[in-house]
């Protein structure tokens, strides 16, 4: 792994990288909604590269680690099945962006919650008891980015229109 690499991996195991990962849903949502592709391609670099924006633990947390350590074999050595897999995250990622795009925040939200459960399944049959690190980060993140998707939608709906007085 090269020292880049090996530096970010290591910021990665960072407990705030995995907390603060699912909020970059809520401006893609936005700039996909409102159709700024500036916005996307903005949102979608600070979401790459936030897995090393903090420092290193002093102590990882053992089931973080044991995560990473399930990544990291997961990507230096794929086969075709792994080749499939990584190719999910993109794709779930662009149809995402398209559902709200399209205007379908049903969608939207279908496909963003299909790939948390995904992520932490995965995980879990990967990694094993360690998997179980992704539930509050993953899971929690999750449920706060529907929560709040679907309460801004509901904020912006538009109400009956107004009764005008005859007369």
């Amino acid at each position: 792994m090269s020292d880049f690499l090996h530096w970010a991996w290591e910021r990665h195991a960072n407990p705030l990288s995995w907390y603060i990962r699912p909020l970059f849903f809520l401006p893609l949502a936005y700039f996909s909604w409102r159709r700024r592709p500036w916005g996307l391609a903005l949102t979608l670099v600070a979401l790459l590269t936030s897995f090393f924006w903090f420092p290193a633990p002093e102590r990882p947390d053992p089931r973080i680690q044991g995560v990473l350590d399930m990544e990291r074999e997961f990507l230096t050595h794929p086969d075709i099945f792994q080749i499939v897999m990584l190719s999910l995250a993109p794709l779930l990622l662009a149809a995402f962006c398209a559902a709200l795009w399209h205007r379908s925040l049903v969608w939207g939200v279908v496909v963003f919650d299909a790939a948390a459960l995904g992520k932490i399944a995965w995980a879990v049959s990967e990694a094993g008891s360690d998997g179980a690190a992704t539930y509050v980060p993953v899971g929690g993140g999750a449920l706060a980015v529907t929560v709040l998707l679907l309460v801004v939608a509901r904020r912006k709906r538009p109400g009956p229109a107004p009764v005008r007085p005859t007369g």
